[in-house]
C-alpha cells in the first residue's frame, strides 16, 4: 500500500504468535490476516486500542474465513463485550475502522489472490503452514485499502 508504515510490516515474533493462539485455539490464515489488518488499521489512523476505535467486519459468517474477526479483535482491542466490534456477513473478507477520536475511517480487504495461496498451502500442509505463508507477504501484498464499504 503506498506510503504503508514500515512498522505495521514487522511480522509476528514467536511470542505474538503464542499469545494468538493461546487466543484463538489455533493459528491459521485468517485469524493471523486479521491481526495484519488490525495492526495496520492502528497505525493508520494513530488510535488508541480498545476504546479509541471500531470496526466493522465483513467476512462469511463461518470459520475459517469469520477467524479474521478474532485476529482483529487480538490486535485492535475491540471487542463484543464493548460493542465496538461489529460483523456483517458478506462474501469477501473486508473491515472498516473509525478512529472515534478523529472521525477518520477507511476501510481495508484482504487480496483474495493472497489468501488463496495461503489458503491451498493451509490445505496441503497444515494451519500453522498456511498463516507463514500468510505472514511472509508485504502489507501491499496481503491487503488493499478501499472506498467506505
Amino acid at each position: 500500500m503506498e506510503g504503508a508504515d514500515p512498522m505495521t510490516e514487522a511480522h509476528l515474533t514467536a511470542a505474538e504468535l503464542d499469545l494468538l493462539r493461546a487466543f484463538h485455539g489455533h493459528l491459521g490464515p485468517y485469524a493471523l490476516a486479521g491481526v495484519r489488518a488490525g495492526r495496520y488499521a492502528v497505525a493508520k489512523l494513530q488510535a488508541d486500542r480498545h476504546f479509541g476505535m471500531e470496526a466493522d467486519v465483513y467476512c462469511p459468517d463461518a470459520p475459517p474465513p469469520s477467524c479474521f474477526m478474532d485476529g482483529i479483535q487480538w490486535s485492535t482491542g475491540c471487542t463484543l463485550g464493548k460493542r465496538n466490534i461489529r460483523h456483517h456477513a458478506a462474501d469477501g473478507v473486508e473491515a472498516r475502522f473509525l478512529n472515534r477520536r478523529t472521525g477518520e475511517s477507511f476501510g481495508i480487504r484482504l487480496r483474495p489472490e493472497a489468501v488463496n495461496a495461503a489458503v491451498e498451502v493451509m490445505k496441503q500442509h497444515g494451519d500453522e503452514a498456511g498463516a507463514a505463508a500468510l505472514d511472509a507477504l508485504s502489507d501491499d501484498e496481503l491487503l488493499e485499502e478501499i472506498a467506505d464499504l
